[in-house]
């Protein structure tokens, strides 16, 4: 069977999660989306089960549902959703959250428009939300999503926020006194919490939990078939052989995420033109060390590599993958 696999050491794996749960001391909220970092939802429900998160985070209805076979406590959605009226749901109240109509959720938190500009209140409009919502439902708190990379001091924009709130006379009781952070650095919110130590500060993470002990986890590939190609032989849809060596048929392709790429600025754009004009064709395959190219543009569900010299790896062997794990579907995950 030709399989993408995440294999991972368990026991390291599930250290890194117990130390930062234990940083946390039951304020830790996982966050469970999209493909589930690359473990998938279910299993990241149960691994959150397992040490007793109280609520975890995801972004839909449909996440939430899948969530809920596997973990039996609160769900936070993160983007306003009416589809749920369950009592196990949190709702994300926003500006954009007119979906609701008369279906008031039972139990939501506010938003607040923070320099992301996804989408929040901002602080004049937060006492209008607050009375609106809650002659139907209780508020469980505030939610600020940080940008990642901070540009002035997170501490500073947040105690103004707070501040702010203290100046337009909402109590921290309306909100019980509760705040749901995301992108906070670990001395940024011991400075919160020394600051506000009347608030109770509710952290979501996904990447740094999940995905923070990067060395226990490690993806491969599967060969499929492996061909003996001479130089300008033709391969794939509309490609030559650069020269001898071995054609390698490998699993993962565009469906599983495989060669897609982020956005990058208009220079290194430019400059990867230039370089794959001239042959540059990197792949995230590997073998024995040594990076693969592509052969030419992967496929829907598998991919063509090129080998140099001999010793190429038999039929059903597993090659290297470094591939980004939020972006990619994995068929299997093996924990070792």
């Amino acid at each position: 069977m030709s399989t993408l696999t995440l294999h991972v050491d368990a026991e390291r794996w599930r250290h890194h999660i117990a130390h930062y749960v234990a940083r946390h001391q039951g304020d830790l909220v996982p966050v469970i989306k999209g493909n589930g970092y690359g473990f998938g939802i279910p299993t990241l429900a149960r691994e959150s089960t397992s040490f007793n998160a109280q609520c975890v985070a995801c972004y839909s209805a449909d996440e939430a549902a899948a969530i809920r076979s596997q973990f039996e406590g609160d769900v936070l959605l993160l983007a306003p959703d009416s589809r749920l009226e369950e009592e196990w749901v949190i709702h994300t109240i926003a500006p954009v959250s007119k979906s609701f109509g008369d279906h008031k959720p039972k139990r939501f938190v506010i938003e607040l428009l923070s320099p992301v500009k996804r989408h929040g209140f901002t602080l004049a409009d937060v006492a209008t939300a607050l009375n609106e919502y809650s002659n139907s439902g209780r508020c469980e708190g505030l939610a600020l999503h940080l940008p990642i990379d901070q540009k002035s001091s997170a501490v500073e924009w947040v105690s103004a926020q707070l501040t702010g709130l203290d100046g337009l006379q909402i109590a921290p009781a309306r909100y019980q006194s509760t705040i749901w952070i995301s992108h906070i650095s670990a001395d940024d919110l011991l400075s919160l919490k020394k600051s506000w130590p009347q608030l109770r500060w509710r952290v979501r993470v996904g990447t740094d939990l999940w995905l923070g002990a990067r060395t226990s986890l490690t993806a491969t590939s599967t060969v499929i078939d492996c061909h003996r190609i001479s130089t300008s032989e033709r391969v794939g849809y509309r490609q030559v052989a650069p020269g001898k060596g071995w054609l390698l048929v490998a699993s993962g392709g565009t469906a599983q995420g495989i060669g897609l790429e982020v956005p990058t600025s208009g220079i290194k754009s430019l400059v990867k033109s230039i370089l794959r004009l001239f042959g540059w064709n990197p792949s995230p395959y590997s073998w024995n060390g040594s990076a693969l190219p592509f052969a030419e543009a992967p496929h829907m569900h598998n991919s063509l590599l090129y080998l140099k010299g001999e010793n190429p790896p038999e039929v059903g062997e597993e090659i290297g993958l470094n591939v980004r794990f939020t972006t990619t579907t994995f068929d299997e995950v093996v924990f070792e």
